[in-house]
């Protein structure tokens, strides 16, 4: 009897050893977490003229819409979730695709992203999108990591700029930026006057539970087919069809 609780003694002591040094581990390197984003708009710019009508709105108009957004990660995978939607009511008139879920799956290169485009539920499977990066030699603290600036264009005009830590050694990022080696904790789109911010990095072991995208009565299509649409929707609206393409695409 003894020699049974002292073998099961010795047997938790060790299973609580383990959990304690992977703990630390995953800790000191960043290997699992939660990521709190702050995605901000400039809307006052997304006016190009100036006339009676744009100077009424721009006093009505909040000067930035933000939203906040967590992705949780670990090495194999990370889920983006809004945690919370900019609720005044004129920035919903530039509202294109804010309520995004993108899990994504570094292992196998493959993500599934829910999307709401204006009325419209898209439910989006295909690979990682695989980005050029160009590494450049300027730094900046993020959410108390040293990142690295890189930039790349995507949609073959739309120019992007993204910091990483290698801190973090993942190739992950917000929405399905990916590619840098290390976590992108910010990102710009001085095209959109857009932005993505780390502001807050929380290192913690997360079970499988928090890598689950919730199904909804949407669309099921690849990405080709999601942008056709989008394009032959946006067609005839002029100017402000690049953007909306360029914002749903992100």
């Amino acid at each position: 009897m003894k020699s049974k609780i002292k073998f099961y003694t010795c047997f938790l002591f060790i299973t609580l050893s383990l959990y304690c040094v992977q703990t630390v581990y995953c800790q000191q390197l960043a290997l699992s977490g939660k990521i709190t984003f702050e995605k901000k708009e400039n809307l006052h710019k997304q006016f190009t003229e100036v006339n009676s009508w744009t100077e009424e709105m721009l006093k009505r108009l909040p000067k930035y819409r933000t939203d906040l957004f967590q992705l949780s990660f670990n090495t194999h995978k990370s889920l983006y979730l809004l945690t919370q939607e900019d609720e005044s009511p004129f920035s919903n008139w530039w509202k294109v695709a804010a309520n995004n879920s993108v899990l994504n799956h570094f292992d196998t290169k493959q993500y599934i992203a829910e999307k709401t485009i204006y009325e419209r539920k898209y439910r989006i499977e295909d690979s990682l999108p695989q980005l050029q990066w160009k590494l450049l030699g300027e730094y900046r603290d993020i959410a108390g990591y040293n990142c690295r600036k890189a930039s790349t264009i995507i949609m073959d005009s739309l120019y992007i700029i993204a910091f990483y830590t290698d801190e973090i050694p993942i190739s992950g990022g917000p929405e399905s930026f990916n590619g840098l080696p290390g976590m992108i904790l910010g990102i710009v789109v001085p095209r959109l006057n857009l932005t993505y911010f780390a502001t807050k990095v929380e290192t913690q072991l997360l079970p499988e539970t928090e890598f689950v995208i919730k199904a909804t009565k949407s669309k099921k299509t690849d990405f080709k087919s999601y942008k056709d649409e989008l394009n032959k929707a946006v067609k005839d609206w002029g100017e402000y069809a690049s953007k909306v393409m360029w914002k749903a695409i992100l």
